[in-house]
């Protein structure tokens, strides 16, 4: 028994790493997906990698949201919802190419902005182990720069704190 809760520890430890990030939690309250939508794509995408097993649903609908679960028509049904929310944003970004509104000035930092910030955050890894504060105050500014760009979008100013 002790090695199957290692393995759901530690997958139930990598979900919840990945929802504890606050530029997931910021990119997440923007978006067209709940959190439990959210948290059942990455246990149906990459359970079986973080757990190192190939994941049933059953299994899968144990790891998810707390320690007892939820029932595998929950995580089927959550499931469907995500995917439908999924592909309703692929069809927007595709509509939005198509009648060339990607190329739009207001939406070229949005298409740069995915590739700059996983390329920051692989950076950042290594500075959250040596020094968390400048880790947080790097974090804080990224959110930031994400809040002007969503602002600007919107057309409206956002005036930075400067202290």
């Amino acid at each position: 028994m002790g090695r199957v809760a290692a393995w759901q520890e530690g997958t139930r430890a990598s979900v919840k790493s990945i929802l504890k990030d606050p530029i997931v939690g910021r990119l997440l309250s923007r978006s067209n997906l709940t959190r439990a939508q959210f948290e059942t794509l990455i246990m149906d995408q990459l359970g079986h990698d973080m757990a190192n097993k190939q994941l049933t649903r059953a299994e899968m609908a144990q790891l998810v949201r707390n320690q007892k679960g939820i029932s595998r028509g929950a995580l089927n049904r959550t499931l469907r919802q995500g995917r439908e929310n999924v592909s309703e944003a692929i069809h927007t970004i595709l509509l939005l190419g198509y009648g060339g509104l990607i190329d739009s000035p207001a939406l070229a930092p949005f298409v740069e902005a995915s590739e700059l910030l996983k390329s920051q955050m692989i950076q950042f890894e290594e500075l959250a182990k040596d020094n968390p504060k400048l880790y947080a105050e790097r974090i804080d500014a990224i959110i930031q720069d994400l809040e002007e760009a969503f602002q600007a979008l919107y057309g409206k100013r956002v005036t930075r704190d400067v202290t």
